[in-house]
């Protein structure tokens, strides 16, 4: 092992290794790019979600053409998810965020807007159909993971960003007998960590003692509507 240290030493010293560690951060993984554009892209400046770079990596794996989505919370995960699937309804609670992305919406997204926290959380319930894919990223995310569960279709997945802030809405998730998988680390603009979990349907006792993520380099906080 020292042998190991001091070769690398001399072959990659530590300026070297921590100017690449930086290079794959903002030029590989685009987080300078998504900087400047002041939006989540990737280092092609395509539309990426504003997840954690390893859970969109670890999504990109997977074959979603036949597959709905819904979303709470639009923007360009929105587009992400439009490139991928079959279907992509979309719920914002900000009038001028819903302005700005209502004139480019591809012909398999629908975009709702919804202002206030009831309707917002029950947008999802109006749609009348299980979706393959769930996502909570916007306000109010306790009230809306207790409507979406429900409909959560059979084999699907749930993502729930920024689960570290979340502790509360997470559990729930676990109780209704989903497994948490957790993604920290980096993603696009911010200059922190986070967590994005992902939860699939499973039936195990593992997750019974589980802990609350805290990313290194995150910020700790419990979200006021984790409730």
């Amino acid at each position: 092992m020292k042998s190991l240290k001091l070769f690398l030493d001399q072959a990659f010293p530590f300026p070297v290794r921590l100017a690449q560690n930086l290079r794959v951060l903002s030029e590989k993984l685009g987080q300078r790019r998504s900087i400047g554009y002041g939006r989540p892209v990737d280092s092609e400046g395509m539309s990426i979600p504003w997840y954690t770079y390893p859970a969109i990596e670890f999504l990109k794996q997977f074959e979603f053409s036949k597959c709905s989505v819904f979303e709470f919370g639009a923007g360009n995960s929105s587009r992400f998810w439009a490139g991928r699937t079959k279907r992509v309804v979309s719920v914002e609670s900000d009038p001028r965020w819903f302005d700005s992305l209502k004139g480019d919406i591809g012909r398999n997204q629908t975009l709702i807007l919804r202002t206030e926290k009831e309707q917002y959380a029950h947008s999802i319930v109006e749609q009348g159909e299980f979706f393959d894919i769930i996502v909570i990223d916007g306000l109010w995310r306790y009230a809306c993971a207790t409507k979406a569960r429900p409909l959560l279709a059979p084999g699907g997945l749930l993502i729930l960003d920024n689960s570290d802030w979340y502790p509360n809405t997470a559990r729930f998730l676990r109780e209704t007998q989903l497994f948490q998988i957790d993604f920290s680390g980096f993603g696009p603009i911010n200059g922190y960590t986070w967590t994005t979990s992902i939860f699939l349907s499973a039936d195990t006792s593992l997750q019974d003692r589980y802990r609350n993520p805290s990313p290194v380099g995150g910020i700790e906080q419990v979200a006021d509507d984790d409730r």
